[in-house]
This record gives structure tokens, sequence and C-alpha cells, in this order.
């Protein structure tokens, strides 16, 4: 993939699916030092390359041990367990987590240039250059479904596919927008609330099983 600056994480058994169904989860964006040359891919190191699989890796590794990769993590790791349960419904043990959601997805941050700081929010420039990427990506490896963290990454994503009727529960909602994949295929894209605050993971919960359930 030429235009990638942050690999995806492809768990071992991501060709499996869940459900049948493959299934990506989208974050937004990177938080780390603000290099000059962070996204310009001729300028990509392998420490570079595997940022979003050494979070997921981290992530996996404290789930398991307890052990915060560095100070003032707990913010981003708390962000990933909410996720989890939101995916499973109820705080999953650690096997469980690993082997039934991490090992069986993909997973992508959308913007590929990092962030200095968490505050900080990427310029209209940098959610541009991330539509190629993103679009590499999906065709690659070609998602039944995306499930994204917030508006953000899901309003910069590029167009040329179409709106479809949004999934709702209760008092939330979860818009779809469908992408024709370069193969033919079709993948639905669905936009959660970002799970790093004011989530919900009993009524997403609901919205991702309906998403992985239906037909």
């Amino acid at each position: 993939m030429k235009d990638v600056f942050f690999d995806p994480w492809v768990g071992s058994c991501y060709n499996s699916g869940i459900n049948g169904k493959k299934i990506m989860i989208m974050g937004h964006v990177h938080v780390c030092s603000d290099c000059i040359e962070c996204g310009n891919i001729k300028d990509r190191d392998e420490e570079c390359a595997s940022f979003t699989k050494k979070v997921v890796k981290d992530y996996i590794k404290w789930r398991e041990t307890g052990e915060v990769p560095s100070p003032g993590y707990e913010g981003w790791l708390r962000t990933y367990f909410n996720f989890a349960k939101a995916f499973f419904g109820y705080e999953p043990n650690f096997e469980q987590e690993k082997c039934e959601l991490w090992d069986k997805v993909l997973f992508y941050n959308y913007v590929q240039r990092a962030v200095a700081d968490w505050n900080q929010k990427p310029n209209s420039e940098a959610y541009e250059k991330s539509q190629a990427p993103f679009m590499e990506v999906i065709n690659e490896y070609e998602p039944d479904v995306i499930i994204v963290w917030g508006k953000d990454a899901f309003n910069g994503t590029p167009g040329g596919g179409k709106f479809e009727e949004s999934i709702t529960f209760e008092d939330i909602m979860a818009k779809r927008y469908i992408y024709t994949l370069n193969s033919g295929k079709q993948c639905s894209m669905i936009k959660i609330h970002h799970p790093s605050m004011c989530f919900s993971s009993s009524k997403w919960h609901e919205i991702i099983k309906s998403i992985i359930e239906e037909p």
C-alpha cells in the first residue's frame, strides 16, 4: 500500500471474520511527537509504520498484565476497553477479548499524521490526505463492516458511496454509509460515538450486535 503511513493491525483470524463478516475498527488519530516527517511516506521508518500495531499490542498487554505502557496512557487504554465492553455487552476476560475480538478484527486509525497532544485536532489537509490511504486499506482487506469511532473520522472519509438508513436504539443513532469496493463488493461503514467519553457501552452494544448479526 503506497499511501499508508501507519499500517493497520490485522488480527490473525481476520479473514475468518466474526459471524462470517470481516470487521474493521477505525479510530481517529494517533498522539505522538510532532515530527515534520510524520505522514510523509518517503520518510517512514519501521517504528512509524508499526505505530498502530504497537498501540494494539500495548493495549492487549495491559489487559493481560495490568502494565501501563507509559505514564499518562490510562485514558486511551480505557477507551479501547470501553469499546470491548460495547462489543461484548459486558466486561470480557482477557482471553475472551483477545481471541474473540482483537484476533478477529482489523484496526486502523484514519488520520495518517499524528497530533502532538490529545487536545489538538488534525487540520483539514490531514483529513484530505488520509482519504487515499483509507481507500487503499479497504480495497486491500475488503471488510464487510467498518465501525468508526466518532464523527471526525467518519466525516473525514471520502465520498463516492451512498448513505443508507441509520441504525437506531433508544436515543442513539448510528449513521451508515456504503462503499462499493474495486472488486464490486459492498462495504458498510457505521459511525458510533467515540468510546473515549460519554459512551454507553450497553446501548452501543445493541447497535454493534445488530450490525454483526444482520444478514
